[in-house]
């Protein structure tokens, strides 16, 4: 018994061992509101000791050392972002703190506020203008305002914010005090941060100058200066942007990899969009640059990886939703590159590409994470739970990062022999048959295989010209048929689908019906239909009555003919079910 336990405390140190995360901090009433975007780690007063700051939902920036709250500040609004950049080459240098909300960024120097970055407003339409002016000057009543606008929204005008609560309100009284209170008002659309990260401008260092990279809901990227308080490059997205990661330098050439609510990664290269698009197969929920590629985590669970130019290199299935990912990143060793990948229910694991290093698993839900130098260690992991809680891991200095994959290498299987069978003398002679009659043995197969390809596209022909295939393009159009019968007897209904599957419209188009007429009674056995647009489905309902005494039963034959043309487009066989004979009543 002893000999079991000293075994299994063996195990358990060496796996252990194997763990290179070490337990530093844990605070469960930290009371914490952060996603990931809003979690950094940087060197506010440049001293070298790097502090924690956490953008909260509840309009709180904090700063956190070590394990101590250092700081706190207001924020004007509920935060979307954080981004940490350097605004000037002055020592000792200390960073510039930016927190994005709503249409406004609130830069912070020194934890205070120090300077307020507003988005410019969106155009707006001409005519919206023009009616809120109307309404203003009483020059028109509520309900032909509410008309008006919902003849430019039809029209595909983009109304304001302004307009589409007006329209969302029904009672008339609530419309005219909506109108008193916003009548006096200019009417300006703004638009609101959905993300934002720093670019360097002509450096590549840890603490080189930088400028805001900023994503806005109406699908626009502004790069603003090093200030920070002017726009210098503008693009434009087909859709809104999620997050965004760069690669470069401004003023050299910079790359910006930003993933959208469509389920699309685009990149801008110097301030063009590219044609390259990454088709995702689900809509992205975090995205990471490794080196000349790009890791994506999507909603289905799915990490990729590609490269910056589309080419997918590899993919593989979380077990749980992701949550944040973010880069392993080690500035003493080159070689110590991986990514963290955070999951839904608490669970984070290290990969070496697809290789899987470590993991390690915790007992609350996660919201957020971020790895960076925290402190003077360099290597620190701060997790934020679901219930506000505040984790700190460090990584071990000596911790082997190298993950070895246990499919690597040739598979087992390549080493046992293959059961060959030995050459018989029939082998030998067909062997040698072929070598000596290659060519013309190559000549009859090509000579076989072409006249097999006639024989089929004769056969295709045949079909179609005399209407038996299911789409045909005799007269420009592309018509689908399809029939199925309802009913027990002695009365039935035949239900006909038709659709122009082509580009060009079809008109007078006949539908003969031929059966058996001592079996069946069809009031109307000829259809005329005027019209079938393209990739419209039509519907037709044709009666048939059993008049057989012993309920016998025959097939329907249906033809789709042409205008002009004596050949049937498409035609179908109906096979008519045994009719259900009425009982005498005596």
């Amino acid at each position: 018994m002893a000999e079991a336990n000293a075994t299994t405390a063996e195990k358990t140190e060496a796996k252990a061992e194997k763990n290179p995360w070490l337990h530093a901090y844990h605070n469960t009433v930290a009371g914490i509101k952060a996603f990931s975007p809003c979690i950094k780690l940087a060197d506010v007063y440049g001293d070298g000791d790097y502090k924690l700051l956490i953008a909260d939902a509840d309009r709180r920036l904090k700063m956190y050392k070590g394990t101590t709250l250092l700081s706190e500040q207001a924020v004007l609004g509920v935060p979307v972002a954080l981004s940490v950049f350097y605004s000037d080459a002055t020592r000792p240098r200390t960073p510039s703190i930016a927190v994005a909300s709503g249409p406004s960024i609130y830069i912070y120097r020194n934890m205070r506020p120090y300077y307020k970055f507003t988005l410019p407003s969106l155009d707006v339409s001409p005519d919206e203008t023009k009616l809120w002016g109307q309404l203003a000057k009483c020059e028109v009543d509520i309900v032909g305002a509410v008309h008006q606008l919902n003849v430019l929204r039809s029209n595909g005008a983009v109304l304001t914010q302004r307009s589409r609560g007006f329209l969302a309100i029904d009672d008339m009284e609530q419309q005219a005090e909506f109108v008193s209170r916003y009548m006096d008002d200019p009417l300006i659309e703004h638009t609101s941060v959905t993300c934002m990260t720093t670019l360097s401008k002509n450096m590549d260092e840890k603490d080189a100058i930088g400028c805001l990279v900023v994503g806005t809901e109406a699908g626009q990227i502004y790069v603003l200066d090093q200030q920070g308080a002017n726009i210098t490059t503008k693009a434009c997205l087909p859709s809104t942007p999620v997050e965004i990661v760069v690669n470069g330098l401004y003023d050299v050439e910079y790359r910006l990899i930003v993933s959208c609510r469509n389920g699309s990664v685009y990149t801008v290269k110097n301030g063009e969009l590219l044609k390259s698009v990454i088709e995702l197969e689900s809509p992205a929920c975090a995205l990471l640059q490794m080196e000349k590629s790009i890791v994506v985590a999507c909603m289905d669970r799915k990490v990729s990886s590609f490269h910056l130019k589309g080419k997918k290199n590899w993919s593989m299935t979380m077990p749980q939703d992701v949550v944040a990912m973010e880069a392993l990143n080690l500035p003493r060793t080159k070689h110590s590159r991986g990514i963290l990948i955070a999951l839904r229910k608490g669970e984070i694991l290290l990969y070496n590409e697809k290789i899987k290093v470590t993991s390690f698993h915790l007992d609350s839900l996660l919201t957020g994470m971020v790895f960076g130098q925290f402190g003077r260690e360099e290597a620190s992991l701060v997790l934020v739970h679901k219930s506000g809680a505040l984790t700190l891991k460090i990584l071990q200095r000596n911790a082997d990062l190298e993950g070895t994959s246990t499919s690597a290498g040739p598979p087992p299987e390549q080493d046992i022999p293959l059961n060959v069978p030995k050459k018989t003398k029939l082998y030998v002679e067909q062997t040698q048959r072929e070598r000596d009659h290659a060519i013309e043995m190559h000549r009859h197969f090509q000579r076989d295989l072409c006249k097999l390809r006639l024989t089929t596209v004769r056969s295709y022909v045949k079909v179609i010209r005399d209407g038996q295939g299911p789409v045909s393009y005799a007269t420009g159009a592309s018509i689908r048929l399809n029939a199925k019968v309802q009913g027990l007897g002695p009365h039935f209904k035949i239900q006909l689908q038709l659709q122009n599957s082509g580009a060009k419209f079809a008109a007078d188009i006949p539908i003969a019906l031929h059966y058996d007429h001592g079996l069946y009674r069809i009031p109307q056995s000829l259809l005329q239909i005027p019209l079938l647009l393209p990739g419209v489905q039509y519907a037709y309902a044709i009666d048939v009555e059993s008049i057989s005494e012993t309920g016998a039963a025959d097939s329907i034959y249906i033809f789709v003919c042409g205008k002009d043309s004596c050949v049937p487009i498409v035609s179908a066989v109906v096979t008519m079910p045994l009719s259900d004979v009425p009982c005498a009543m005596y």
